[in-house]
């Protein structure tokens, strides 16, 4: 069931608009670029997966659920290869909303070999931008017809 203050339940929705639109839909999840929020910029490429329906972490799942995610998850970081990407991290993290989301954050050439996985998006030199550059890097994007 949606909820109203939910920011994931929004995206879903579409009653938020996302970089590109949807990368990948299907009855039970959603993948897509995140937003910038308030404006400002995002780390090009961080991409998340969630459930359609309003669950708080992968033991809320039931197998179609579980299942699409996974497909989801594997789908946009073979994209994300294909952009470019040396390594994609796929993580659950962030505590802002209850609805599972799962991070997919790529490390791009040229990130220094000290930067962590978790301050890929925030050293000087990575990847950033706002929502139109981030709708021009989803259409870049391609997923392998499956």
């Amino acid at each position: 069931m949606p909820r109203d203050n939910c920011v994931v339940c929004r995206e879903v929705s579409g009653d938020m608009s996302l970089p590109g639109g949807p990368l990948q839909s299907g009855d039970f999840a959603l993948a897509c670029h995140i937003p910038p929020i308030d404006g400002g910029d995002v780390y090009l490429g961080h991409l998340i997966v969630v459930p359609k329906r309003h669950a708080a972490d992968f033991g809320d799942l039931n197998e179609s659920e579980a299942s699409q995610v996974g497909v989801f998850i594997g789908r946009c970081t073979r994209a994300l290869r294909s952009a470019g990407a040396e390594r994609v991290y796929v993580t659950t993290i962030g505590h802002s909303s209850n609805h599972l989301h799962v991070h997919l954050l790529p490390r791009w050439p040229g990130t220094p070999a000290d930067i962590p996985w978790h301050s890929v998006d925030d050293w000087a030199g990575a990847r950033r931008g706002d929502f139109d550059q981030a709708t021009a890097f989803v259409a870049h994007l391609s997923f392998e017809a499956q």
